[in-house]
């Protein structure tokens, strides 16, 4: 990032400790003339309730931004140091006594240098980076963009970086390349996912043939663990945030209580073959034999809907339980409920009910019709923030299509999304199986769609 301040200090005001003192310095090679005034969290977050708790903490840090802004440059502000690119190294040498203890100190210079997630990796050496590039016909240098938080480049040779670091094989190469532009698309908001106090984890979803052939599990145990491909795919597009957007916890990732899938992300294939409908890919308007990765940002989820094998509900029961879950999914967070303009939702169900519900002439627009027609929040459920939020929306034509301000009274009934095409619909899991229930209320879309392309070791992708 570089801020031009023509000579005079500038001030960033930081609400919550977001930044350490070695964060603030590597901010300063950038932003040399910007001051940082701290205003600590555990003020401003529950002074937000009204103006009066505000005012308060305001005037205390007027002090500071007012001395941060008059205070005359420094010598080291005015005239920062350039920095050493030649210091810069391309590749590094570690020695030991034997391999492991060679890997072990790899490991522990990546983990102290910020490259890795926490985890043992496997390192890039330059054969194995070779060796990974083999899976993809695109060139080593072509850019795909920049990833968020910080803005560094991402090229494939980049990725294949990081997909060594993951302990991919190179076979899963352009699909997670694919999954990187998704993220990279100026519809997806990266830095939103990547940064949210509200802990966000991508969704990334494989449709097509290329699945089956790297086998990327869709079936029973579909998001746990003894899946190589969906480990380790999702796991590379961690790895590149990290090292290519500079993505750290407590740093510039202030998710608050971490993310729940932060090492391999939500990863895994629609169930095509045991699905009664088509595929999520080809209602966009792919071909069956092309494939595709869709990267959802996603706030919450619910694993744990109808299905199973425990109990049992009529088809009909299960819908209205599903209607609940949406209902209530992230409940009683004001965004939640109020947020619908931009709220959306994965609805992962299990074969075993989608069959069920194609028997009955439903197919994926009637189910999601229905969910959009009856999964509505009660207006004695809002707060006034809530209303205020929701008759802003409605005034200003966000939300005018499908709320009404007479839906904000009593007995009005809201809905929890704009429109149906908001509820993603896609066939996961074995049989018998769980629905599975993500949601994400963010301030925009995160949800994108990407063909792969460019495979060599693989029939489809290519």
């Amino acid at each position: 990032m570089q801020i031009e301040t023509k000579g005079k200090p500038g001030v960033l005001v930081v609400t919550n400790n977001f930044f350490s003192d070695a964060e603030s310095a590597a901010m300063d090679v950038g932003m040399p003339t910007i001051r940082i005034v701290r205003v600590p969290a555990e003020f401003y977050y529950k002074a937000r309730v009204s103006v009066e708790e505000m005012r308060p903490v305001a005037a205390n840090a007027i002090g500071a931004i007012t001395a941060a802004l008059t205070k005359p440059l420094t010598a080291a502000e005015a005239k920062p140091k350039p920095m050493d690119k030649a210091s810069v190294k391309q590749t590094i040498k570690v020695t030991g006594k034997s391999y492991s203890e060679a890997a072990e100190k790899v490991n522990a210079q990546f983990l102290s240098n910020r490259w890795s997630d926490g985890l043992p990796i496997v390192p890039p050496t330059r054969e194995a980076v070779k060796l990974m590039l083999t899976g993809t016909s695109r060139a080593p240098t072509e850019v795909l963009g920049k990833v968020a938080i910080k803005n560094g480049i991402a090229t494939i040779e980049k990725i294949a970086i990081n997909s060594v670091m993951a302990g991919a094989k190179p076979e899963y190469l352009p699909v997670i390349i694919a999954a990187m532009e998704a993220m990279l698309d100026k519809d997806f908001d990266l830095k939103h996912l990547l940064a949210s106090t509200g802990s966000c984890t991508p969704v990334i979803q494989v449709n097509g043939p290329i699945a089956k052939e790297i086998d990327i599990n869709s079936g029973i145990g579909y998001m746990g663990h003894g899946w190589r491909a969906n480990s380790t795919i999702g796991r590379a597009v961690r790895m590149c945030t990290i090292n290519l957007g500079h993505v750290w916890p407590q740093a510039n990732d202030m998710g608050l209580t971490g993310r729940e899938a932060a090492y391999t992300n939500y990863t895994f294939a629609e169930n095509e073959e045991d699905s009664p409908w088509k595929p999520y890919h080809v209602d966009l308007g792919f071909k069956p034999e092309e494939s595709t990765v869709t990267v959802s940002s996603m706030m919450w989820y619910l694993r744990q809907g109808p299905g199973g094998a425990v109990t049992t509900h009529t088809p009909e029961e299960q819908l209205q339980i599903l209607n609940k879950i949406l209902v209530d999914m992230g409940y009683p967070t004001t965004p939640a409920r109020a947020w619908l303009w931009s709220k959306r939702y994965i609805v992962g169900m299990d074969p075993g009910l989608a069959r069920e519900l194609a028997k009955r002439g439903y197919t994926k627009d009637k189910v999601k019709q229905y969910f959009f027609e009856n999964a509505r929040v009660p207006y004695s459920a809002l707060f006034k923030n809530d209303i205020r939020g929701l008759r802003e929306a409605v005034e200003d034509g966000r939300i005018s299509n499908v709320v009404s301000l007479d839906m904000l009274r009593e007995g009005g009934l809201i809905p929890v999304v704009k429109g149906p095409d908001f509820i993603h619909l896609v066939v996961v899991g074995g049989m018998p199986g769980y629905t599975g229930v993500w949601s994400y209320p963010g301030p925009n879309f995160g949800h994108v769609t990407k063909k792969i392309k460019g495979a060599t070791l693989t029939k489809a992708g290519k």
